[in-house]
Parts: C-alpha cells; sequence; structure tokens
C-alpha cells in the first residue's frame, strides 16, 4: 500500500502505477464503447457470457456475474466520462477465472477519490478492487488498460491475501 496522491488516502499499490493482469488469458468477446448505449447492450450481453461459462454452481455463477457487471459498468462509465475514445471492453478467460480489460486513449492513471466527499464521485476504482481479486492498469503504446480478475470459483482469498487488504475509501 502507499499513500493516496490526494488526501492521504491508502490505496493498492496496483492502482498506483503500471500493473498489467496476470498471463495465460485468451479473448472470448470485445465489445467496442461509445455510449451508453452501448454500456448497456455490453451489460447485458456480458451478462449472457458469463453464464454460457457454465463452470462453477449456480449460486457462485450469480455471484460472478453480479460482481463482474458491476465492475465492467463502473470501469467502462469512467472510460466514457474520463478517458478518450475509442473504448473497448474485453471478457477474457482462462481454465479458473475471468479477466476484464477496459481500455480507452487517455493517457493518465485512473483517479482516485482521496479525500473527495461522497457523492462527488472517484470511489470506482475502490469498488473494483473490493469486488475483484486482482485489479491494476497500464499504458501501451495506444490505450490505456484497467483491468479486474475474478475466480470462477469465488472470491480469490489467497490471491487477494498476497495483494494486500483493500481499504475502503476515506470516509467510509
Amino acid at each position: 500500500m502507499r499513500r493516496g496522491l490526494r488526501g492521504g488516502a491508502r490505496v493498492p499499490d496496483a492502482l498506483m502505477a503500471d500493473a498489467r493482469p496476470p498471463d495465460g488469458f485468451a479473448e472470448v468477446t470485445a465489445w467496442d464503447l461509445s455510449t451508453s448505449d452501448d454500456l448497456a447492450r455490453i451489460r447485458r450481453e456480458l451478462h449472457t457470457e458469463l453464464l454460457a461459462r457454465g463452470q462453477v454452481e449456480s449460486a457462485l455463477l450469480q455471484d460472478l456475474q453480479d460482481r463482474v457487471v458491476l465492475v465492467v459498468s463502473e470501469l467502462a462509465t469512467n472510460a466514457l466520462r474520463h478517458g478518450a475514445p475509442p473504448s473497448t471492453v474485453r471478457l477474457l478467460c482462462d481454465a479458473v477465472a475471468c479477466l476484464v480489460d477496459v481500455t480507452d486513449t487517455a493517457d493518465r492513471a485512473p483517479e482516485m477519490s482521496g479525500g473527495r466527499p461522497l457523492g462527488e464521485g472517484g470511489y470506482g476504482m475502490y469498488l473494483t478492487a473490493r469486488l475483484a481479486d486482482g485489479v491494476g492498469w497500464y499504458l501501451d503504446t495506444d490505450a490505456k488498460h484497467v483491468w479486474a480478475r475474478f475466480a470462477f470459483d469465488g472470491p480469490d482469498t489467497d490471491h487477494r491475501a498476497a495483494q494486500g487488504a483493500v481499504p475502503g475509501p476515506p470516509g467510509l
């Protein structure tokens, strides 16, 4: 953990610097993202794609779908609001987990809330870090990538413990 850039908030290291996702994931599908209408369609289709994976029990699958769709909604909304087009949402999977990768062409890090009052935004990356088993961002030659990993068999507590506990945002 490191001190945040604003307000002294503590944030996971993966959110502070270039952090590429784990290797071994294969792309399942990708969606172009330009408008909030695209986001609504992506959420529906993502839910269907996760259901088609069918690798886990019903209760775990519902939890996985809920967490992934919520995180994609948050990351995609951030790309629309704060990023630069074009934006893309990708779903990647391996045998034990899925990974979502949201890209835009902004050349700056995701912004953390710091000491911002509740209701003024900036808490999405904290939410993402709490719901996912791994999270990070990086820049490549074409885009900024913000990604989140989710284990098929429920939250990967060993992976989360290795990254350190994820604190809530200041004031919560």
